[in-house]
Order: structure tokens, then sequence, then C-alpha cells
């Protein structure tokens, strides 16, 4: 049954069935397995949908547009340049700095590639960096950002850890703890991305 229920899951996925209902059957199969009343799924989206802190994540949203549509990328790209232009691989440091502090302005990295995209790419060219490489930094440079502040995924994890954690009765979660943990890992992947792209376009670059 079980089986036959994560196959149908699967299918319905790769035909195209929107991503909220898959993720509601897999919620939907997991409370089954664990001999859950079904009914008490609904409360549990209830409680989810009913946190304040979620009203964050529509303001998010509008944050990314109206920083988009008042050309914040553009000034953000400039002054990243002008503080980091002289370094080696320098323009590659500047999209991933400029990716990252757009991306936890917005809270999402598809606002950031979009913003961003069209700006860094033919910068990137114009740098004598290879197209693809400068394809894959500028989309992969879009979740720098993700375990910063303010971290919409952290955010989400930290509202449903919360709530797992009245009903299950352990220690609760503290968002603010997440963001300071995220700190440490989001600083050395920017570090570990740059040291991969000074060595991998070393004597490229003009």
């Amino acid at each position: 049954m079980i089986t036959v229920a994560i196959i149908l899951l699967v299918l319905l996925a790769l035909m195209g069935a929107p991503l909220f209902a898959i993720i509601l059957g897999a919620a939907a199969l997991g409370f089954y397995t664990l001999g859950i009343e079904m009914s008490v799924l609904h409360i549990d989206i209830y409680q989810l949908s009913n946190s304040v802190v979620l009203m964050a994540l529509p303001l998010f949203t509008f944050a990314g547009f109206l920083l988009s549509e008042s050309k914040t990328a553009d000034r953000m790209l400039r002054l990243s340049q002008a503080a980091f232009g002289w370094m080696p691989g320098g323009m590659a440091f500047v999209s991933l700095i400029a990716c990252a502090f757009f991306t936890a302005l917005t809270g999402g990295s598809g606002v950031t590639i979009v913003a961003l995209g069209a700006l860094l790419l033919p910068a990137l060219v114009k740098g004598n960096y290879p197209e693809k490489f400068s394809l894959g930094l500028v989309t992969s440079s879009g979740s720098l950002g993700l375990l910063l502040v303010p971290s919409v995924p952290l955010l989400i994890y930290g509202i449903i850890a919360q709530q797992m954690s009245q009903q299950l009765d352990m220690p609760s979660v503290e968002i603010v703890d997440l963001y300071l943990a995220g700190l440490v890992p989001a600083l050395l992947m920017v570090v570990l991305m740059y040291g991969y792209c000074v060595w991998a376009t070393r004597g490229t670059e003009v």
C-alpha cells in the first residue's frame, strides 16, 4: 500500500502535478505511516498557516519586487565592483558577494538570478570568463544568501520546528539561533566558491 502510494506520488510529480499537491500527499502518507489520524492533517496545516511569522514571506516577495524595480541591483553591483574589483578573480567575487546580499535582502534566490543575472553575465563574459562558467556562477551564487539573515528557508524551518516541539514536548527552536548558526556555513560557502573561481579561471581574467 505505502509502496504504491509512493510510486503514485512520483508519477504525479513527473506528470507535472502541482508541487503543493505532491508535498501534501507526501505529508498525508507520512501521517498514515506513523499511524496518526488523517483528521489531524488539516489542523496542523491551519496551525502553520495561522503563524504570524509567515506574514514575512509575502513581504519578502514585495521587497524583492521593490529592489528590482528601483535598480538596487545596479547600485549594489557597482559598489561591490568598486570594493572588490581589484582582487584576483575580482569579478567572480563581486558576483558572489552581490548575489549573496541581494538574496539575503529579498529572501529568494530566484529573484536574485532574475535581477542580477542580466547585469552579471555580460560583465563576467566581458571580463574574459568562459560563458558556461559565468552562467553556472550566476545561477549558483543566488543560493548563497539563503543562510543569511533574513533567510526564508530558515524561517520556515524554524516555524515548523517550533510547532513540532510543542506537539512532541521537545525543547523549543529559536529562529534567532538558526540565523546565527547559518552565518559560518554561508561564509564558508562563499570562501570555497571564491577559491574555486580563482583556480578554475586562473589566467583568463583581463
